[in-house]
């Protein structure tokens, strides 16, 4: 019987990669989705059609009692849950922090940290009570190195960075283990709407690529790996780390 890694944000362009990653197989993957049912059902249909074991179900992270249901119907699910991953994150304005109005900045922080602050926390309760668990929470780039106008992006995760860190401290006697994956310019999801969004943003991703040592973006399945072997007992001793996947780019 196989055992649940449940994934928040399995829709969307890092966590579809993760769902799919060839190393969740011997998993059966919950596809959490917030409003994009058919976009969950089309993963799911794709990860049964190659061998695999999938589900969906929908949660808004804001919302306690729908994270919980989330989280509850997960270990209901074969031999229960082994992990969970947090790969949500709302849409961001890139643009100078002073140009952000403060309505603007209280929805993305409370959408991006209450969110993962529920879910997080949740989580880490469950696996404490269970015998343990891995968590893995996806953050970004410039929550190592600050870049110019991505205030939107770094600001909540780096708060959400403090939520990771805080848990590893008070959970890993419990045998939880949690760990974020900080990614640069990734060839998925959120750059390509960027590009085309306004000249800032352009900027700010051009930007990125240009101090990134290694001379591209990032490709989803190198991110999906990484996320893959935190997951497993092969990472057993790894906790309360922020790993960067970013060719270099916050070295």
């Amino acid at each position: 019987m196989q055992k649940t890694i449940a994934i928040a944000g399995g829709t969307g362009g890092l966590g579809a990669a993760i769902c799919r990653e060839p190393a969740m197989r011997h998993y059966h993957i919950l596809v959490g989705y917030h409003s994009r049912r058919d976009a969950a059902e089309q993963l799911v249909s794709a990860i049964t059609g190659t061998g695999g074991s999938a589900s969906s179900h929908a949660v808004n992270l804001c919302e306690e009692h729908q994270v919980q249901s989330f989280l509850d119907h997960a270990g209901s699910l074969g031999a229960g849950l082994a992990g969970v991953v947090n790969a949500t994150g709302p849409a961001i304005p890139l643009r100078p922090l002073t140009e952000i109005s403060s309505a603007e900045f209280r929805q993305i922080m409370t959408t991006d940290v209450e969110g993962a602050f529920n879910l997080l926390t949740a989580a880490g309760k469950l696996f404490a009570a269970s015998g343990g668990g891995a968590i893995v929470q996806l953050l970004t780039t410039a929550v190592l190195r600050t870049l110019e106008n991505d205030a939107m992006s770094g600001i909540p995760k780096t708060a959400i960075m403090g939520i990771v860190r805080q848990l590893a401290r008070e959970l890993g006697p419990k045998n939880v283990r949690i760990n974020g994956i900080a990614p640069g310019v990734i060839d998925a999801g959120i750059v390509h709407s960027s590009f085309i969004a306004d000249p800032v943003a352009e900027a700010v991703i051009k930007d990125c690529l240009d101090k990134t040592p290694m001379p591209r973006m990032g490709r989803p399945e190198e991110v999906s790996a990484l996320a893959a072997f935190l997951l497993s007992d092969a990472a057993a001793y790894i906790n309360g780390q922020i790993i960067g996947i970013d060719g270099g780019y916050s070295a």
